[in-house]
């Protein structure tokens, strides 16, 4: 998967990239305001050698994107229903079912927070556009 975007600084190999969201309806997000948030900024890999006011391609696997889909919208799912699972196999009372399902999101959002700190450096730009 690529984008663009335009470097805002560099430090060390990598660089801070400011990114445009582009809708799914290839609309401008801030022409219609759908989009809270249009624009985003991210640290990526900078083996290019990018320098800040350059616009950039970066690429991402698309593996690692697949897996973060199926971290936050699927493993609830499984969590929620092993959760569910428990407490019938165990009878347990109310009170248990919360703790089970407090459990269980302090899992999922441990998931999330660890896969986000890992893709944060896994961007890399590959191109530095000419104008």
């Amino acid at each position: 998967m690529t984008g663009e975007g335009t470097v805002i600084s560099t430090s060390n190999g990598s660089a801070t990239v400011l990114i445009r969201k582009t809708s799914a309806c290839s609309h401008d997000c801030s022409e219609c305001s759908a989009c809270t948030a249009p624009t985003f900024e991210t640290v990526v890999a900078n083996p290019a050698g990018a320098r800040a006011g350059d616009r950039v391609v970066i690429h991402s696997r698309s593996s690692r994107i697949l897996a973060i889909s199926l971290l936050v919208y699927i493993l609830p799912v499984f969590l929620l229903i092993a959760a569910a699972i428990a407490c019938e196999a165990f009878a347990l009372p109310s009170l248990g079912a919360i703790i089970i399902f407090a459990f269980v999101i302090a899992l999922w959002v441990l998931a999330i927070r660890l896969t986000a700190k890992h893709m944060r450096t896994s961007n890399t730009i590959v191109d530095i556009i000419k104008d």
